[in-house]
């Protein structure tokens, strides 16, 4: 066991309750990431375009940029981090969180993904947000694409960092999702 692996798993202990099968699925995502890490060269000076021109990743500077979201037709947002957006015209879900070990975004997947799909069906376009784009953000979408596609944690990261290969949650984060996979298998979306 390498010494990186080995301090991700005293870290995942320390901050949770975590099994041993948990432990193995998260080493499965990161070596999902890893595969795609040569892709990476620069973060995205545009939001990445996720699902079919509606749904969108980005970063704090094109949630406040009002000429962009309007140039991508943008008319809801998640904004998941700890600063609220001020003059906006779209609507706006605010999942307040700092990128840190504590945050806990399990408890906001239903609210986020019932957003996603009511923007959906009303023809709407969406952008999801973080401070860089990186980790918050791609942990909700990374929820939406496996409520949405029906898929594996794995399976919905893979798609994302083809499309977004910065896309890195936290380890706390790959958690959350490897837990939200199990809800998800028992048929249960709630939180």
């Amino acid at each position: 066991m390498g010494t990186l692996q080995s301090k991700r798993e005293k870290r995942l202990h320390e901050t949770s309750e975590v099994t041993d099968t948990e432990i193995e699925y998260i080493d499965s995502m990161i070596q999902l990431k890893n595969q795609h890490s040569n892709r990476v060269t620069a973060l995205h000076q545009q939001a990445s375009n996720i699902l079919d021109s509606w749904l969108s990743q980005g970063n704090w500077q094109h949630a406040n940029d009002s000429v962009y979201l309007k140039s991508l037709s943008i008319t809801h947002i998640i904004n998941v981090t700890d600063k609220v957006l001020l003059n906006q015209s779209q609507q706006i879900l605010h999942i307040p969180g700092k990128d840190s070990f504590s945050v806990d975004l399990l408890k906001s997947f239903h609210a986020t993904n019932e957003f996603l799909d009511q923007c959906h069906q009303q023809g709407g376009r969406a952008l999801v947000h973080c401070h860089r784009g990186v980790s918050r953000s791609s942990t909700i979408v990374i929820a939406y694409l496996m409520h949405y596609n029906k898929w594996t944690v794995l399976q919905a990261y893979d798609y994302l960092l083809a499309r977004r290969p910065e896309a890195s949650p936290n380890l706390a984060l790959l958690l959350q999702l490897a837990r939200y996979e199990k809800k998800l298998t028992k048929g249960n979306d709630e939180n």
